[in-house]
Formats: structure tokens, sequence, C-alpha cells
């Protein structure tokens, strides 16, 4: 899949149109994101087969 170019996406501030980040933004190199939601902790990790998984 691909993404329309970084300018695209940032000039789009419809409150209807959902924000996209490509997941190595997220990640970073250590393949994980620390998540902090309603008093709780998620990590958002990278699967040796490139699948994204969130765990609480």
């Amino acid at each position: 899949m691909q993404f329309a170019d970084k300018r695209t996406r940032q000039e789009d501030t419809s409150a209807s149109a959902p924000r996209e980040v490509d997941s190595n933004e997220l990640l970073g190199s250590s393949g994980q994101l620390v998540i902090h939601h309603e008093q709780r902790r998620y990590v958002l990790r990278r699967t040796k087969s490139g699948k994204l998984i969130l765990n609480a």
C-alpha cells in the first residue's frame, strides 16, 4: 500500500480524515512503541514477519 506524500497528508485537516503515520516513524529502530491510554500501558510492536501487534 502506498501513501500520499507527506505534504498532502499534513494539509488535510478535516475532522473526518484520520491522521496517517508511517509505522517506521512510530516504532523507530527498536520496533516498539509504548502507549499510555486511560491509565494503562500498551506496547505496539513489529513482529519478525512484519505485522503489528498491540499488547496491554
